[in-house]
């Protein structure tokens, strides 16, 4: 019995009749072709287990004929045969498919054991697809294997979830799939990592407490259920859950919705979930094992803190994650200079340990979710996740009242020049790339120190004191262009209905119209914008409401008697817009001293500082 059949091509008459005599001697049994025209219809009528091809042939060459036969055949096995000068030939023949390849001039031996060698790899390759098939019911196991063990590939959890999901919907013919993950052990909840298909992310919840998972998964071996879940809409459908454990823990849950014809999850759907499941929580305990291990060799013993390395890192895949699900978060620097020649002061010991000092004291206000990274020159970095300007102002206050409350400049010694300088940037109204977001902040910070906040220390001072002073620094303006600014701040609230913000105003006589006619504008339509008002709501008729005008209800009214003595003013601020203006009530005169800024760092503070004077807490 022959050891294979031999298609062999080459437009020389010697080396074909060569070709035919060496294999016929080494056990093969043998067809030739003039030509790969030939040998493509040669290929039609009968099956060769190898093709052995010339490269170099007239009209079409030997890559051509590669190509041609693994477009007819992706699994037909083929071995080029090309000189010495023509290697990168050879490599281009095996980019397109081919097996192997043979240099002339070759012997007999060298080339039946490379023969050979490709027809072991081919046996080797139907035996094991074989025992595939014979081992698994219902199922392709061959293509459920290659699917779910590339899961093992990923290392981080983010893209690995996708692929999760991907292959779920493969394996199950869903349509949309979700994947909860126990990304903090310290936390008794899975977070939303992946979203596929048909789903809507803004309408998943976010964390799924380990305490409300489906009793049908509680117990820790039920690996699925196929359960009703509630959509947006209000309908019940149906949905396989399945649960991803590591021994008895669990970290992940996965959901899979609207099976392709409108068709139930059936036996073997869940039979294929299971299966490519077992796979998909091994490569997920895999990848949150690397992650902690990942961020714990990058963490300094003595603080906990990580490198910038590794931030960057983590604000690049954070990026990417608000990218996939429509989120934001926040970057957040403090620096604390100039320490130009602390260390040499201090020692490296000392040094680090005034560092750990800072440290201990941010670490006090992060979440469980919060990064914070620091260098060896008294800079740190905290990465906010899901957090918008307005939560990384309210952080950034935090951060600067904690670290001036501390001792951490007490022990730089009276005489040092050392201040602490805070700045925050947030995605995607600051920028989209990381390296935007760096260059952000650098500026920021040295803003910070030329801020009126600093300049004129403002820091501790009540709203009704920065008001009076920023509005002695101001200048004459005819009350007309006044009013006309204030209304189109007014505007600003509409233009950016999508992004949470803050609109604080004190109206006056001068502003009271331009506020009159601004929140009517808003039809009672302030998207995400909180509005506080220093007065009395104003009593509307049925007309007025029946037109649309502004519903004084949606606005938080103050009494003028919370804070008296204020001039008029208007402060906004959000994401990526920050604006305020002062000026004096003067109704019957055309002119009025007035100031206004958009320096993000005063703007900032006037809207915090307004909104703990008025109701004693932090923005919501």
């Amino acid at each position: 019995m022959p050891k294979g059949r031999i298609l062999a091509v080459d437009d020389q008459r010697y080396f074909r009749e060569l070709l035919e005599g060496m294999l016929t001697d080494a056990g093969f049994e043998v067809q030739t072709a003039a030509s790969a025209e030939e040998a493509l219809l040669v290929l039609e009528r009968a099956n060769f287990d190898i093709l052995l091809t010339d490269l170099v042939m007239p009209q079409m060459d030997g890559n051509e004929l590669v190509h041609r036969v693994k477009q007819r055949n992706p699994d037909q096995d083929v071995v080029v045969v090309t000189g010495v000068v023509d290697v990168k030939a050879a490599v281009d023949a095996i980019k397109l498919g081919a097996s192997e390849y043979l240099l002339k001039p070759f012997d007999r031996d060298t080339l039946a054991s490379t023969l050979e060698a490709v027809l072991q790899s081919r046996r080797l390759h139907n035996e094991h697809a074989k025992l595939l098939n014979e081992n698994i019911e219902y199922l392709d196991e061959r293509s459920l294997i290659q699917r779910a063990t590339a899961l093992f590939g990923f290392l981080t959890v983010e893209p690995l979830a996708e692929r999760i999901i991907d292959g779920l919907c493969v394996e199950t013919g869903a349509q949309g799939g979700v994947l909860w993950v126990a990304n903090n052990p310290d936390r008794n909840a899975l977070e939303l990592v992946s979203a596929r298909g048909l789903v809507r992310v803004e309408g998943e919840q976010e964390l799924v407490a380990l305490a409300d998972l489906p009793r049908e998964l509680a117990d820790s071996t039920a690996m699925s259920a196929v359960l009703d879940w509630g959509d947006l809409e209000g309908g019940e459908r149906e949905a396989l859950y399945l649960a991803l454990r590591d021994e008895s823990r669990m970290v992940g849950l996965i959901r899979l919705t609207d099976k392709l014809g409108g068709e139930d999850f059936d036996p073997v759907d869940r039979s294929c979930a299971e299966k490519f499941a077992e796979f998909a929580q091994t490569a997920l305990c895999n990848a949150l094992r690397y992650g902690a291990l990942e961020r714990k060799s990058v963490e300094d013993n003595a603080t906990g803190a990580t490198d910038f390395e590794f931030f960057y890192n983590s604000v690049r895949n954070e990026i990417e994650k608000s990218n996939r699900h429509g989120r934001c978060f926040s970057v957040l620097k403090v620096e604390i200079a100039p320490l130009d020649g602390l260390r040499a002061q201090f020692g490296d010991v000392a040094f680090r340990q005034w560092i750990g000092k800072a440290v201990t004291q941010l670490t006090r206000l992060q979440r469980s979710s919060d990064l914070l990274s620091v260098d060896g020159q008294g800079r740190f970095l905290v990465l906010l996740p899901e957090t918008d300007a307005l939560g990384a102002a309210m952080f950034k206050r935090r951060a600067f009242d904690e670290l001036q409350a501390s001792d951490v400049l007490a022990i730089l010694g009276p005489g040092s020049r050392a201040k602490i300088h805070v700045a925050a940037a947030s995605y995607p109204s600051d920028g989209t790339q990381l390296e935007s977001l760096l260059r952000l902040l650098d500026e920021r910070i040295e803003n910070d120190g030329s801020s009126l906040v600093r300049e004129w220390v403002l820091d501790d001072t009540s709203i009704a004191a920065c008001l009076g002073a920023l509005l002695e620094g101001g200048a004459e303006e005819r009350c007309e262009t006044v009013s006309r600014i204030a209304e189109f701040v007014l505007a600003e609230p509409i233009r950016r209905s999508a992004t949470r913000s803050v609109l604080f105003a004190a109206p006056g006589e001068i502003l009271g119209e331009a506020l009159t006619s601004g929140l009517a504008g808003m039809g009672g339509r302030f998207g995400r914008t909180s509005v506080s008002v220093l007065g009395e709501p104003p009593k509307q008729t049925a007309d007025e409401r029946e037109a649309g005008s502004c519903d004084a209800s949606a606005v938080r009214w103050v009494s003028k008697r919370e804070l008296s003595g204020l001039p008029p003013f208007l402060i906004y601020f959000g994401e990526g817009s920050a604006y305020a203006m002062i000026c004096e009530d003067a109704p019957e005169r055309d002119r009025t001293r007035f100031f206004h800024t958009c320096d993000r760092n005063l703007v900032e503070h006037l809207a915090l500082r307004a909104q703990h004077e008025l109701y004693g807490s932090e923005i919501d």
